[in-house]
């Protein structure tokens, strides 16, 4: 299940899958909001997008707190400051920068080259506030190194050389502001290569990449729960919504110019006191930023109707409960950088949504609410993680369900033509995004009762909410309602009559020219380094999601096997649920003969009884059944009459579910919530294994990871590296 509770009803439409939504909403009366603003816009130029960017940090203008008895304050977040790169030096020009809380677009097109120089001048942080500061090969995190993740983009993984000391998407590298001290030499776990002040990066997007959204933010192990919660994140477009999306009505493009694009983005104030942030009790100033995320600063909902949530909920005291008093303090949701904004729709031919959760740990439950009708709209899903759908005309809800990882709540589509579109429409009005997920979808004025498309009523207005998660035994994230929607859409509509037209890229990207299936044009023919070998046909790979010690809370770990083709472990390629180690290859796997893309089978095991992701850095999965038949969409190999479904970059994990009550006593008050791999061998603890397909099309070493950046940081990640093959391909 992905998240504990749910109605009824919803249950039995998810009853074939692993996850289950948190439903329950609030109304909120209509408020004066700020107006919604775009991310501010990076383009490329002939091919090239070359940007100055520095950590640095900066307070947040559209947040304004309130300490109790003190004065209206804006806390100071860290932001990447951009300005196109000067000729010389690593400062930008006066009045040349863009340093947005919320996040700036890099809008680049296929065969583009994105350059970055990356400069850290983020502040030394106070070792009592860094967590994982006494973790093995951390004791530099305190001078707060930076790096540069381009998540979700399908690019090679490239480390420097002595001809391009430039890195490509590679996080095994640690920046330093040296104003903050030179670090000390670590012996073991050295998370990467040292730079001092910078590092270039070069980006080579491939011509055959996916038009959709993707996003950056800092991937330092240990740190990045603390650097995205700051701020440091931003999105990415790689073409147009209208190179996948047109009309019904009229086959022409969507115009972009009805593009939204909405950046999920949480910050916890604090009022002042003392915390706990994992080293003992630590004072904190007001107005400071709760870094670590605290999942019980608030109340999952308000007290009652009296208690508005616009943007913000309030902060409470948890130390009844073991936690830190965070009574006066707020917690902002903001979309784009700004609490409540306003959205003011007046196509008549509605908008396009691309939504992004770059939130570090906090996962959303996301609703479009009528006012009036106090009830969820209907939404079209057009594209997951930055990929568009590719679905075939008689795909079931539940299959929609299933494919999606049951993130999404699908329903009914309103009444349309039974043929006509490359895709059959997903209708949803319900979605979960845990932290890195991005989702595209077509909203517009529905009539309430048949969720047919109509003009509206004067005054029509929604709200978008979040209506509130818990994340099985764990986390249980606040409801906060996000924006205000008004519908003033008058006048004829002129693309869409039933549903946007999608032409998929997930289809398309394993087609013989697409990026997961055509020859890597950058690999040529090696010999294997020992111990990296292609799976035997009929092998896969099983994942375990746990802790290293499960009487020791918070020791977050991935733990491997190998499987035979019956099913079988292979013998000695077990290795137990260990915390993440940067020296160790857990995985090596070369390209498949020829240098072309290979694919792998793997199960994702979750033992926890708390919800985690599985994202994977460099390439994308679909979701498959390896018993279903060859016309099915979870066929192991794709069938191009049927589509290719979703593919994802990352997916939830249900959770674990001990068998009886003196196991589920044992696992909840001696093991910290997580099953062992031992009890879910003997049935002790169910979980079913979610089974993925994996294409790797990119060479280099990279890694795969619970999102939950507070999992992440405590050790559930593993490090993984590709290959040349050694036949055939050289140019």
């Amino acid at each position: 299940m992905l998240v504990g509770r749910l109605h009824k009803r919803f249950i039995q439409s998810l009853r074939s899958t692993a996850a289950v939504l948190l439903g329950l909403t609030f109304a909120a009366p209509a408020a004066h909001a700020a107006g919604f603003v775009e991310p501010t816009v990076l383009s490329s130029s002939h091919g090239v997008l070359d940007l100055l960017m520095i950590a640095r940090s900066k307070p947040v203008s559209t947040i304004t707190f309130t300490p109790p008895g003190g004065s209206p304050m804006n806390p100071t977040g860290w932001v990447y400051e951009i300005c196109p790169r000067p000729a010389s030096g690593n400062k930008c020009a006066p009045g040349s920068t863009v340093s947005d809380y919320g996040g700036v677009r890099l809008a680049l097109q296929r065969g583009d080259t994105l350059k970055i120089r990356l400069v850290n001048d983020l502040p030394q942080l106070d070792p009592n506030k860094v967590k994982h500061e006494n973790d093995p090969g951390q004791a530099n995190l305190f001078r707060n190194p930076t790096n540069l993740h381009t998540h979700g983009m399908i690019v090679e993984p490239r480390a420097p050389t002595l001809t391009d000391q430039t890195f490509g998407d590679y996080v095994f590298v640690q920046i330093y502001n040296s104003a903050n001290g030179m670090p000390v030499p670590q012996t073991t776990h050295q998370h990467g290569q040292n730079k001092m002040d910078y590092a270039d990066f070069r980006i080579d997007i491939p011509k055959n990449h996916p038009s959709g959204q993707f996003w950056f933010h800092p991937h330092i192990h240990g740190l990045s729960l603390n650097q995205v919660s700051e701020g440091l994140a931003g999105i990415i477009s790689v073409g147009e919504v209208s190179d996948y999306a047109h009309g019904d009505a009229r086959d022409t493009p969507f115009p972009d110019a009805s593009v939204r694009h909405l950046i999920l983005k949480d910050m916890q104030i604090a009022a002042g006191g003392t915390a706990d942030f994992g080293n003992g009790p630590t004072t904190i100033q007001p107005g400071e930023v709760v870094n670590q995320e605290d999942p019980t600063f608030c109340d999952q909902f308000p007290a009652d109707s009296s208690e508005v949530r616009q943007g913000s909920c309030p902060g409470v005291d948890g130390t009844a409960n073991g936690g830190s008093n965070w009574t006066g303090g707020r917690w902002y949701l903001t979309v784009n950088g700004r609490t409540f904004p306003s959205i003011n729709m007046t196509d008549p031919d509605g908008e396009v949504w691309r939504l992004t959760n770059a939130s570090g740990s906090m996962s959303y439950d996301l609703q479009l609410n009528d006012d009036t009708a106090q009830k969820p709209m209907i939404m079209q899903l057009i594209s997951v993680d930055g990929v568009s759908v590719s679905l075939p005309q008689d795909t079931t809800m539940d299959t929609m369900v299933h494919l999606g990882g049951a993130r999404f709540r699908v329903v009914a589509c309103p009444p349309a033509p039974a043929s006509g579109f490359h895709s059959k429409p997903v209708c949803v009005t319900e979605m979960v995004m845990m932290p890195s997920s991005r989702a595209e979808v077509y909203v517009t004025y529905r009539d309430p009762a048949s969720g047919a498309i109509v003009t509206p009523t004067t005054l029509a207005s929604a709200t978008f909410k979040m209506v509130g998660l818990t994340m099985g035994s764990g986390d249980q994230w606040p409801a906060v309602d996000l924006a205000k929607v008004h519908f003033n859409q008058y006048g004829p509509r002129n693309q869409i009559s039933y549903a946007m037209d999608i032409k998929g890229d997930a289809l398309a990207t394993l087609q013989p020219s697409g990026i997961l299936d055509a020859k890597v044009p950058y690999a040529n023919a090696a010999p294997l380094p020992a111990g990296c070998a292609p799976l035997a046909a009929g092998h896969r790979r099983r994942i375990f999601f746990g802790f290293s010690d499960v009487t020791v809370n918070n020791t977050f770990g991935l733990g491997y096997e190998e499987l035979d083709q019956n099913g079988n472990v292979v013998p000695g390629t077990q290795i137990p649920v260990t915390q993440f180690d940067p020296s160790q290859n857990i995985v090596c796997l070369p390209l498949a003969a020829g240098q072309k893309p290979v694919h792998e089978t793997w199960e994702l095991v979750q033992l926890s009884t708390e919800n985690h992701n599985f994202h994977l850095h460099q390439t994308r999965f679909r979701i498959i059944d390896p018993k279903a038949p060859a016309n099915s969409p979870f066929a192991a190999a794709v069938n191009t009459s049927v589509g290719a479904g979703m593919l994802q970059d990352n997916i939830p994990l249900g959770v674990a579910t001990p068998s009886t009550p003196d196991v589920a006593n044992t696992v909840a008050n001696n093991q910290n919530g997580v099953c062992t791999i031992d009890q879910w061998r003997n049935g002790q603890c169910t979980s079913k294994a979610v089974v993925v397909d994996i294409p790797f099309s990119q060479i280099g070493e990279f890694v795969y990871h619970c999102h939950i950046l507070e999992h992440e940081d405590g050790g559930m990640m593993a490090k993984i590296k590709v290959v040349p093959s050694p036949i055939g391909g050289n140019s």
